[in-house]
């Protein structure tokens, strides 16, 4: 067992993408959905976070994920057009860009929730992971 750390959690993360970062080791990922956004703003890169595919209301002691530590960190703002015959509509949106390394696997002791507007903090023990064969 390792010892117990604070990180910054990202929930909901997809399934599809937990398993490219075990495989590939390094990945990036995009962040658009509001709580997920709000944390990344508070990292930075060389933290060390908490990626779950749990939604973030089910995060509780016991949920495992992956531990990553942040390579690169990138905010960008992007416009978006839609336009048809009745109307033009500008809308812009942010986007958060991660570089994660995989650090291992870990699994929540305890979940610090989360004034509206903040970051959601999880204190995770690394887990060793043992796949059956």
């Amino acid at each position: 067992m390792g010892d117990v750390m604070r990180h910054i959690l990202l929930s909901g993360i997809s399934n599809q993408v937990l398993k490219e970062l075990e495989h590939n080791k390094v990945k990036t990922i995009e962040i658009r959905s509001p709580h997920n956004f709000l944390s990344a703003l508070e990292t930075d890169a060389g933290d060390v976070i908490f990626l779950t595919s749990t939604t973030q209301e089910d995060v509780r002691p016991g949920t495992t994920g992956i531990i990553a530590k942040i390579r690169e960190k990138q905010i960008s703002m992007h416009r978006v057009v839609a336009r048809n015959n009745e109307f033009h509509e500008e809308a812009e949106f942010q986007l958060a860009r991660l570089q994660l390394e995989i650090k291992g696997h870990g699994r929540v002791r305890r979940a610090e929730c989360c004034a509206l507007g903040e970051a959601t903090v999880v204190e995770a023990d690394e887990v060793l992971f043992f796949e059956g064969r």
